[in-house]
């Protein structure tokens, strides 16, 4: 199933990437230029960072946090946000660049599982290579239960983010830091701490938090 949707997403952006490169005022722009004419990303854009690390094994975190990413992902689209994923524990790993489309995104989020501990650093540096030269309205919103690996290189990859003038928002179950989520965050408003039960409605509401203005 995944190889038959990579296929089918390779066609949609060939084929936008056709009609853009079709436009006359892009041909000849190549013809001066002789390079070819990309589309620039556009656009509100969103990623959503969740913990998978041993920890959210306990209880329900973590399929609070499966079924809050389906929400959140969910509510971002009907303010127009294109939605993106990265999971991280003892590495990260970019799953999803921000799309307009959920099919896939809801099967990365189901097969999410937990172990080892929390490079939220990693997925800082991750989502802002990604987010690097994007147009428009950028933000991430970070889901977790405890502490990074290193408190000091996740708050430097998070100024870091902050100059490329994206937003944070950050989520913590009780186990959370309360004071290190709001320092996290772009200001205190955008931080939320809830109980581990009520993880999937915490999620959901960081999404209401969005922006409706056009990026």
């Amino acid at each position: 199933m995944d190889k038959e949707k990579s296929k089918i997403d390779t066609v949609n952006k060939d084929s936008v990437l056709t009609r853009f490169q079709q436009k006359n005022w892009v041909r000849k722009l190549e013809a001066v230029s002789g390079k070819p004419v990309l589309p620039r990303k556009t656009g509100k854009a969103v990623y959503l960072l969740v913990d998978c690390s041993g920890s959210m094994a306990e209880g329900n975190k973590l399929l609070q946090a499966k079924k809050g990413a389906i929400g959140f992902a969910e509510e971002a689209q009907r303010k127009e946000y294109s939605v993106g994923f990265i999971q991280f524990a003892s590495h990260a790993e970019h799953v999803l660049e921000p799309q307009n489309e959920l099919t896939g995104f809801n099967i990365k989020v189901e097969k999410l599982s937990a172990s080892g501990s929390t490079n939220m650093a990693a997925a800082i540096q991750i989502a802002r290579n990604n987010l690097l030269g994007r147009a428009g309205e950028k933000v991430i919103c970070i889901v977790t239960d405890g502490m990074p690996d290193d408190k000091k290189a996740t708050l430097e990859a998070a100024n870091e983010i902050r100059t490329q003038g994206v937003e944070i928002m950050t989520i913590g179950t009780d186990d959370a830091d309360k004071e290190f989520l709001e320092e996290l965050a772009t200001r205190k408003g955008l931080s939320l701490k809830v109980l581990r039960d009520q993880l999937e409605r915490g999620i959901v509401s960081m999404a209401k938090m969005l922006l409706w203005k056009n990026g």
